[in-house]
């Protein structure tokens, strides 16, 4: 039987994103997968966070990665952000234009064994939004995984795109935790208000709505009022 089908009908199924997160490691693992790291962020650029992570890879790998600023450098996330097509972790060699930085954080890859896996990017809202999940699969050679996606290549990616637009239609507002004061001034906001007619019409005072905008611009990792406006949108966690 095809893999994909029993994946999207757990997805389907999940109650939560947790169980969901879940049934992705189930489906993967009978695949050859044994760890995944998740992000997705909206308007992806230079010097923006992702919206949000998970990571099944190993938490101190990963907590070293943000601990010494290597998490965006690395290669495959900056190919990610800027490339659509799937990429196998490869021999240094092999990857082109590739700084000092990405140098350090693939090697502190090597460090924890993170050797070989792919990175699938994907794609929403006509671009404006961008996941990507890393796969690794532990124990195995540059050329053992090479083989293993010739042979699940298509089944992997079918089920990653098939997670990814779960979790964002499903559970975005699980994933993001916003207020019902905190949409309803992201939605004032997005029909062009300004905060002081935001906070007459929500009845608080003006510093009051400006302490809301700010916990909503936290909860969605955004730099400015506009760019939490435009998450909340390309999330659907607001209406247009």
């Amino acid at each position: 039987m095809s893999p994909l089908l029993p994946a999207i009908e757990a997805f389907r199924a999940a109650g939560s994103s947790d169980g969901l997160w879940q049934a992705l490691h189930a489906h993967l693992g009978r695949l050859g997968i044994t760890g995944i790291l998740y992000g997705t962020e909206a308007l992806p650029g230079p010097g923006r966070e992702a919206n949000f992570i998970l990571n099944s890879i190993g938490h101190e790998w990963l907590g070293d990665k943000f601990a010494h600023e290597l998490f965006y450098c690395d290669e495959y996330v900056r190919v990610a952000r800027i490339d659509p097509t799937p990429v196998l972790w490869d021999a240094i060699d092999n990857l082109h234009d590739i700084d000092d930085a990405a140098r350090r954080s693939l090697a502190l890859d090597y460090d924890y064994g993170i050797i070989t896996g792919v990175t699938v990017p994907m794609r929403f809202c006509d671009g404006l939004g961008g996941s990507s999940i890393g796969c690794h699969a532990a124990g195995l050679s540059l050329a053992g995984f090479a083989h293993l996606w010739r042979q699940q290549g298509t089944a992997i990616t079918t089920i990653v795109n098939a997670f990814d637009a779960t979790l964002r239609t499903g559970f975005a507002a699980q994933m993001f935790g916003l207020s019902v004061q905190e949409k309803s001034c992201l939605e004032y906001l997005a029909s062009g208000l300004l905060i002081k007619q935001v906070a007459d019409r929500m009845r608080c005072t003006e510093r009051q709505m400006r302490a809301i905008a700010t916990r909503a611009r936290g909860k969605l990792k955004s730099l400015t009022q506009e760019q939490a406006v435009a998450t909340a949108l390309v999330y659907g966690l607001i209406d247009p």
